[in-house]
């Protein structure tokens, strides 16, 4: 081996743990950016029957039809888990179809207007635990 060969290996592993920090860096961001926005500390729970489902990446999300105690309803934007967390636990773009009745354990917009992040969902067949992951 020549001082060329060396260095240039020794440059490529630099280059890989620079990618490695950065992608770390990035998954400690979109956690970070969840607690921004969600109170963390408090989880709600939400009855309603399910108007839209975006199917979508980074975080799918879906508008759910919730009754106010006047009789009148609140359209709740509700945020989940990616694609790839929803599709392990056996849910896709058409698992859940509107009018569908749900049951959601979510944590607040920290600023009061009806949003959440998905915990859990209760669908008529099955339970679904859901990370912020």
């Amino acid at each position: 081996m020549n001082g060329r060969t060396i260095r240039r290996t020794g440059s490529i592993g630099i280059l890989v743990a620079l990618g490695g920090f950065l992608t770390a860096g990035a998954d400690l961001q979109a956690h970070h950016a969840v607690a921004g926005v969600y109170d963390l500390n408090t989880e709600i729970v939400l009855e309603g029957r399910l108007q839209k489902l975006n199917y979508r990446n980074p975080h799918a999300n879906l508008v759910l039809e919730v009754p106010d105690a006047d009789g009148s309803t609140v359209e709740w934007v509700l945020t989940t888990a990616s694609t790839q967390v929803l599709g392990r636990a056996g849910i896709n773009r058409d698992s859940i179809k509107p009018g569908e009745f749900l049951r959601i354990t979510a944590l607040p917009a920290r600023n009061g207007n009806p949003a959440g992040f998905i915990r859990r969902m209760e669908l008529s067949d099955r339970r679904i635990d859901l990370d912020i992951d």
